[in-house]
C-alpha cells in the first residue's frame, strides 16, 4: 500500500494524535522519574542497598520507582504500537521514509534504555541477566567480545561495570532518544503529517 493512497494516510492520521501524545506524556514521565530517582541511587555494586533504600527510606520512593517502570514500559509499548502502524500503512517509504528512519532510531533507543534499566537495582535476576546477556554478546562475531568488556569493564561485574551501565542508562540513551524524537517530528511536519 502506497503512502500516497488518501484512505491509509487518513486512518493512520486518526491514530497519530492519540500514539504520539501517549509515547511522549510516558516518556516525559519516564525522564522526570528517571531524574528523581538519580538523585538518590548510587550506581556501585552496593545497587541493590541502594535501590532498597530508594524503596523504603525515601519519601514516596516506591511512587517515584512503580512510576518510572511503569512509564518506560507504556513508552516502549506505545512506540512499538506506532511503529506497527507506520509499517502497516507504508509509512517506512516514500515522503515519510526519513520519519520511519528516526522513529526505528528511538524505537531501538527506548528498548535499549529499558534494557540497561533493568541491570541497575542489581539484584539476583538482574545480575545474573546482566552475566548471561553479556556472555551471550562475546559470542557475536567481530565486535561482541568489545561489547562485553566495554559492559562489563573486564570479565564481571564491579562498581565501574554498573557505573557505565548507570551512565548508559541515564546519560546515552535519553540523549539519543530526544534527538530522535526532535528529528522524528522534523521529519513527520516535513512529510506533511501534521
Amino acid at each position: 500500500m502506497e503512502v500516497t493512497n488518501r484512505s491509509a494516510q487518513e486512518r493512520f492520521k486518526q491514530w497519530l494524535p492519540y500514539l504520539s501524545s501517549a509515547t511522549v506524556t510516558f516518556l516525559v514521565l519516564a525522564l522526570l522519574t528517571g531524574v528523581l530517582l538519580g538523585a538518590n541511587f548510587v550506581p556501585s555494586l552496593g545497587a541493590y542497598d541502594s535501590t532498597r533504600q530508594i524503596t523504603y527510606q525515601t519519601s514516596f520512593g516506591w511512587a517515584v520507582r512503580g512510576l518510572h517502570w511503569w512509564a518506560s514500559s507504556l513508552t516502549l509499548v506505545c512506540s512499538l504500537a506506532f511503529t506497527a502502524l507506520a509499517y502497516w500503512y507504508g509509512y517506512f517509504r516514500g515522503p515519510a521514509k526519513w520519519m520511519w528512519w528516526t522513529g526505528l532510531v528511538m524505537g531501538l533507543m527506548l528498548l535499549g534504555a529499558n534494557v540497561t534499566g533493568y541491570y541497575l537495582p542489581l539484584d539476583q535476576n538482574a545480575y545474573w541477566r546482566l552475566m548471561i546477556e553479556a556472555n551471550l554478546l562475546a559470542d557475536v562475531p567481530v565486535l561482541g567480545a568489545a561489547v562485553k568488556y566495554f559492559l562489563l569493564n573486564g570479565s564481571g561485574v564491579s562498581d565501574a561495570s554498573i557505573a557505565r551501565i548507570h551512565w548508559l542508562h541515564s546519560v546515552v540513551m535519553p540523549l539519543f532518544t530526544v534527538l530522535a524524537l526532535f528529528s522524528h517530528v522534523y521529519a513527520a511536519r516535513k512529510a506533511k503529517l501534521f
